[in-house]
């Protein structure tokens, strides 16, 4: 991509820059882009960066070339860029696209262009429009059968990872432990912010916890941080899914990789059920599908894990969940519709698997 400017903006990503950045990428033969329109897409879901969907026109014939794309760009909100610049969220998605991939074990977009401008940070990601496949809702939740595959799929993932030694060669990627001293200095102010959108739909026993959260930040980020480490997501979570269908069956698409970490896995695993399902929902399934996760692992090779210890990473990772809530969705838009349904549920189950989990009582002693 040498040579190819980072766009600022939208204004930016010009019929020229597009064809440059498809002819960078090997996709394009002869045919140029003339025309782009604009659609703003993901609006009042509470995404942090920018989404457009663009409708392409070439010069001439190109039946190989992609007629729709997505662009990502960093949030214009000065906030939410503070934010992502201090995490290096999309500098971490560039480089898992380009350097890592999933190995097939779980689907991702195709990714005509990534690049970060490593003086201002700026970014930009284009990729497969994926709007004829059927997005996930974190709202609507889903089915036993859609999270078995998707947990499924996520644990042969972890499985290709499981404490191999091209961790440690990953170090763009941080682990789970390196983030505690970013995700504590983003804390506090981020709590402040996260409390006044929440209003009244923040459940009195989890602004208790919330308040006192943040000293426990640097613990359980070392907990699960610690050996057998793997890949893991960071927002496995329903709105970050398109389902597809192959050829023997349904299949997960997975995007949003800006929070990939090396870590503990069973933290996907809380971020999918406590985001899929309602608390009653929840209690009655979370154990069927952790062990699935777990039976997957182990039938994929990985040794010296038991359920057991499983079982309180994923108490753990409640609560990681919610610091992570905190921090990354403390300056978010809530403000529509959807958005605030969204955050009213979710901050519900936070709360009711926290309790239920007794999360806390893996942090005394």
């Amino acid at each position: 991509m040498a040579g190819l400017p980072v766009p600022r903006d939208l204004q930016d990503i010009t019929p020229a820059w597009l064809t440059a950045a498809l002819r960078n990428n090997g996709d394009s033969v002869g045919a140029s882009v003339r025309d782009v329109s604009v659609e703003a897409i993901a609006e009042g879901k509470g995404f942090m960066n920018q989404l457009f969907r663009l409708r392409i026109d070439y010069d001439s014939e190109a039946p190989d070339l992609p007629s729709s794309m997505v662009v990502k760009l960093p949030s214009t909100d000065p906030l939410l860029r503070q934010v992502c610049d201090t995490l290096g969220q999309n500098r971490r998605e560039a480089r898992f696209y380009r350097e890592v991939g999933t190995g097939g074990h779980l689907l991702t977009p195709n990714i005509y262009h990534c690049a970060v401008d490593p003086a201002t940070g700026d970014s930009v990601l284009v990729q497969e429009d994926m709007s004829s496949a059927r997005q996930g809702d974190s709202v609507a939740g889903c089915s036993m059968g859609r999270a078995r595959n998707a947990i499924s799929q996520l644990a042969r993932f972890h499985a290709s990872w499981w404490d191999d030694p091209r961790l440690d060669e990953l170090d763009w990627m941080p682990s789970r432990d390196s983030e505690a001293g970013a995700y504590q200095d983003l804390y506090t102010d981020a709590w402040k912010s996260f409390v006044e959108k929440a209003a009244n739909g923040m459940p009195g026993s989890l602004r208790a916890l919330g308040d006192r959260l943040g000293d426990e930040v640097p613990r359980i980020k070392a907990m699960l941080g610690r050996r057998p480490r793997t890949i893991a997501h960071g927002d496995y979570r329903l709105d970050n899914f398109f389902f597809t269908m192959g050829e023997e069956s349904e299949r997960a698409v997975v995007f949003d990789w800006e929070f990939c970490v090396r870590g503990r896995g069973a933290y996907d695993v809380a971020t999918f059920i406590s985001d899929s399902f309602p608390p009653d929902r929840r209690r009655a399934e979370e154990l069927g599908l952790l062990r699935t996760h777990h039976s997957t692992l182990v039938a994929n090779g990985v040794e010296g894990y038991s359920f057991d210890e499983c079982l309180a990473d994923y108490r753990l990772s409640m609560l990681e969940e919610f610091v992570f809530w905190v921090v990354v969705g403390g300056y978010c838009d809530y403000e529509g519709e959807r958005a605030t349904a969204y955050l009213h549920n979710s901050l519900e189950r936070f709360d009711a698997a926290i309790t239920d989990l007794a999360s806390t009582d893996l942090l005394t002693g």
